[in-house]
């Protein structure tokens, strides 16, 4: 008989040989090379520009050359609002390298126009437009946020970067002190101008009854990170109340449409309705055969090869939740902890 040591071993290599890239459905990675989901997660040796930094060299070029140390730790945005207009959202009390300038979120892989003037403004402004001032970027260990940025600064001309893969995390155990951050305060004119148009009124996209032309979406370089399915009776209230609230709201239309392909399914319809697979059925027997919906409102995202990777059932009346879910699953936190916990944070 084959030993069943052996056995666990082929598996092992295996499973090892199995594509990263290819877990949950998502891709990691855009075309121009920025991670794009799951950005705590295990990081590369070398930095995607400029150069890796210890934490040893780290204090000793904050001594030698005084370098402007980026902090890009991501928090929740408390959308715009007519009292508060828009702010940052922090779940916690953020605890950074001293003298650190805290730019929230801007190491995502795709940042929406607002998000990308942010970062370019308040970079010009602190090097005063010289690109060959030292700029070194982190957040804490593991976080793919700070090599996505060096790779942004880069392409933004920046020429002097380096890149602290442990961020606070590992200065903090290096037993060196930290310091309450601030974030960078959002412009009064927000992060981003309207995205919609005319025709892009509405949450949902319209299909025309097709799942695969979503997935289709997903899967090119430039799409989005997945596709959001919002299963929905005509006279459930805790619909109507997500459609009339938050689902209404410009600004979460604006996010989810960078982030998601977002369909609306009736649990009792029999319009038809074609699957991402290509087969032919209604929108009641999707719902309720292939992924089992006996409530609503159910939110269930799927990656970019049409497998479930998340569900939420219930009702979100916060806007800042429902933004809060669609970092959490275009981030691939969801691989990692739990929703709550995410909230926590």
């Amino acid at each position: 008989m084959f030993p069943r040591s052996c056995l666990c071993s082929v598996l092992l290599l295996l499973a090892l040989s199995i594509p990263f890239e290819l877990y949950s459905g998502q891709q990691l990675f855009s075309a121009d090379g920025y991670r794009m989901a799951r950005y705590r997660a295990p990081l590369p040796d070398a930095p995607p520009a400029g150069q890796r930094i210890s934490t040893g060299e780290l204090a000793e070029l904050i001594a030698r050359e005084k370098p402007l140390l980026i902090d890009v730790q991501a928090v929740t945005v408390r959308p715009e609002t007519k009292e508060f207009g828009i702010s940052w959202l922090p779940g916690k009390e953020r605890w950074h390298i001293p003298g650190s300038i805290w730019l929230p979120n801007v190491g995502y892989g795709r940042l929406e126009p607002g998000m990308l003037a942010y970062l370019q403004g308040n970079l010009q402004r602190l090097t005063r437009g010289d690109p060959s001032v030292p700029l070194v970027f982190y957040c804490v260990v593991d976080c793919w946020m700070s090599w996505n940025t060096v790779k942004r600064a880069e392409g933004l001309g920046y020429r002097n970067l380096y890149w602290y893969p442990e961020g606070s995390d590992g200065w903090s155990a290096a037993g060196m002190a930290l310091a309450r951050g601030q974030p960078v305060p959002i412009p009064d004119r927000g992060l981003t101008d309207s995205c919609l148009t005319d025709d892009e009124q509405s949450f949902f996209d319209s299909l025309d009854g097709d799942l695969s032309r979503a997935l289709v979406r997903v899967q090119s370089d430039s799409g989005p990170n997945g596709v959001m399915l919002f299963f929905e009776t005509t006279e459930c209230p805790f619909c109507k109340r997500m459609r009339q609230g938050v689902l209404s709201r410009p600004e979460l239309i604006c996010y989810f449409r960078e982030r998601f392909v977002s369909v609306a399914l009736n649990l009792e319809s029999d319009m038809p309705l074609t699957a991402p697979d290509g087969s032919q059925t209604t929108q009641k027997e999707y719902s309720r055969r292939v992924h089992r919906v006996v409530r609503t409102p159910t939110m269930i995202f799927l990656g970019t090869d049409g497998a479930e990777v998340y569900r939420h059932t219930g009702i979100i009346v916060d806007h800042r939740k429902l933004r809060a879910l669609a970092d959490y699953i275009g981030g691939g936190f969801y691989a990692h902890i739990g929703f709550k916990e995410f909230l926590l944070q």
